[in-house]
């Protein structure tokens, strides 16, 4: 009985964090955040996506799959420097394992050089993974693996292009009310938003902004797809019903404790 009770509340999690995701929006937002801590979702979606760049990039570029995809990557150089960097860590887990002998200190050592390759390469080939996206509602906008902003395209107020130089600054840097994601010290195009949304940066709680500068390679074009025509939101039967399905489950998990609750001990 212990294990269905425990399988049940993980299906339901599950559920759960699927509704929110199709959900989408504040309201997805706030079930993400009752799942699990912003700060921690963050790091986790950071280091995920660290990891997966590769495969996701193969994936990608075989299926053909995804709306429009809008590059920022150049003058970056990341991959030639994880090629750099990729004979040294190599070569450092293999003599490493080898002055171990072999033990469990040397495979758990190695472990972490096959992390740190992955890693890097992952690092390196954010810019490639994660162009800018546009789809039917939704663009998000990258700065590489770590930092993203997801918008409603209804919540473009404004899209302008003005390509500006930030000097020693990488990252997500703020500046006043205005949040920029420059790529090689270079942004771009000019966004403003209707309301603020969020931005993510691992190890830190969403940064909300009402204006974006990013990078992209093809500012015209990005400006174009961000400004397009958007389709109609769909009918409100449909979020009445996600709605209700979602308070269903809420309700069915209280009622889980509740039980529990009342079991004696």
């Amino acid at each position: 009985q212990g294990v269905a009770v425990v399988a049940a509340r993980v299906a339901l999690s599950v559920v759960v964090a699927i509704v929110a995701w199709r959900l989408g929006g504040d309201r997805g937002d706030a079930v993400h955040d009752l799942l699990m801590h912003p700060r921690v979702r963050a790091f986790a979606r950071a280091e995920f996506d660290v990891l997966t760049a590769l495969p996701r990039l193969l994936f990608a570029r075989l299926a053909h799959i995804g709306g429009v995809r809008l590059t920022y990557t150049r003058g970056t150089f990341g991959p030639a420097l994880a090629l750099a960097f990729t004979p040294i860590i190599v070569t450092e887990g293999l003599a490493l394992h080898l002055l171990l002998g072999g033990g469990w200190v040397a495979w758990v050592l190695t472990g972490l050089h096959v992390y740190m390759l992955v890693w890097l390469w992952g690092f390196a080939l954010g810019p490639l993974c994660y162009p800018h996206r546009v789809g039917a509602r939704t663009a998000v906008l990258r700065g590489g693996t770590m930092y993203r902003v997801s918008v409603r395209r209804s919540r473009i107020v404004s899209a302008t292009e003005r390509r500006e130089r930030v000097p020693g600054e990488r990252g997500l840097v703020q500046r006043d009310d205005t949040v920029l994601l420059p790529v090689r010290g270079r942004v771009e195009v000019w966004l403003e938003f209707s309301e603020p949304v969020p931005g993510q940066r691992p190890l830190h709680e969403p940064l909300y902004t009402s204006r974006l500068a990013v990078a992209s390679d093809n500012p015209d074009r990005l400006i174009e797809k961000l400004l397009a025509a958007v389709p109609e939101i769909r009918s409100s039967h449909d979020v009445y019903a996600v709605d209700t399905g979602l308070g269903l489950l809420a309700a069915l998990d209280l009622a889980g404790l509740a039980r529990d609750a009342a079991q004696p001990g």
